[in-house]
């Protein structure tokens, strides 16, 4: 069933816009219309924003770029004044790193303080917050899902700590719970999507970005070393896809019965190496790929308030992955190797 939605346009704040998954989120927004307000770390590296400004003047709706530091208390407080939503998804995503606590955990949880505090001061215009968590919030690999057989959105991780090993899981568990914290004290509506492993196109040709450098430094365990013909596998097998995660925002954003929920976005299956490695055989056959052990898929999330509440239609993982794969190849993040 369609959701009810507002009807726009409406000014919103995109924090990290020019990250990998809120990029596609502007994109979005600037099709359907709205002004959106894009904030980054710097103005300075003007290839870091480029894609940005050609999206701005490509679509239809009306893109600025503001500098905002998630680490500075009243760095947001202009850029969210009079927006109508905003969107919280900047929040570190490194490939490696040496000390958790300092380099994942307290900026996480730093940031998401800085922009909702703002968020609180602009309250009586903001009609919601949407933030982008992470299934690493709910997954809980030692004990499994609290029903016995699916994780689904009222499971939370209780069994990552700040360690090298659940660092990154940790990070995304704190943050979303400092949200619905600040969420309750401050008296604002808010929504939480919480992907999986996020893959699909890359909204412009970009391979500097942090989310594509994370990619590339893992590059033998992501879908770049398997294009490359290095990998055989990616690091978990829990996929979305990114235009999927940016429709789930936006109706998060807009659905009235969304408000106080979390959603779990993802394909409900396993998607095996085995299986990525057939899709990619297939659609490129003139490439060089290594063999994956055959594996079944199995079924970890329901995903079906996703569907239901918000009128999402998942895409199939064979169309994320030769999509991605196309892109990082025309894009010159992977070199493919040929027969």
């Amino acid at each position: 069933m369609a959701p009810t939605q507002s009807t726009g346009p409406y000014t919103a704040v995109v924090t990290g816009a020019s990250g990998f998954v809120a990029s596609e989120v502007v994109k979005e927004l600037l099709i359907k219309g709205w002004n959106v307000r894009g904030t980054v770390r710097s103005l300075s590296k003007n290839e870091k924003v480029a894609h940005l400004e050609a999206l701005g003047q490509a679509l239809p709706g009306e893109l600025t770029l503001h500098e905002a530091d998630l680490l500075k208390k009243g760095s947001f407080d202009q850029v969210v004044k009079g927006a109508d939503y905003v969107f919280h998804m900047a929040s570190p995503f490194l490939a490696e790193w040496n000390d958790t606590q300092k380099e994942l955990v307290e900026p996480a949880l730093e940031g998401t303080t800085t922009v909702l505090e703002s968020v609180a001061k602009s309250k009586d215009t903001i009609r919601r917050v949407v933030l982008t968590s992470s299934v690493a919030a709910a997954l809980k690999m030692k004990s499994g899902p609290s029903n016995g057989k699916l994780y689904t959105e009222e499971d939370w991780n209780t069994d990552s700590e700040a360690d090298k090993e659940g660092g990154y899981a940790y990070s995304k568990t704190v943050a979303e719970k400092k949200a619905w914290q600040l969420s309750k004290k401050e008296g604002f509506e808010l929504a939480t999507i919480m992907p999986s492993l996020v893959l699909g196109p890359v909204t412009g040709a970009r391979p500097d970005g942090t989310s594509i450098n994370a990619m590339k430094a893992g590059c033998y365990s992501s879908l770049c070393g398997i294009v490359e013909g290095e990998s055989a596998g990616l690091h978990i097998p829990f996929v979305v896809d990114v235009r999927n995660i940016a429709q789930a925002h936006i109706q998060a954003a807009v659905t009235p019965k969304a408000k106080g929920q979390r959603y779990l976005i993802s394909q409900a299956d396993t998607v095996p190496n085995s299986a990525v490695i057939a899709v990619l055989k297939e659609r490129f056959p003139g490439l060089k790929f290594k063999d994956a052990e055959q594996e079944e898929r199995k079924p970890v999330f329901d995903n079906s308030k996703v569907q239901e509440q918000l009128g999402i239609s998942i895409i199939p993982y064979q169309d994320t992955i030769i999509d991605m794969a196309t892109t990082l190849i025309q894009n010159g993040t992977a070199k493919p190797q040929k027969k």
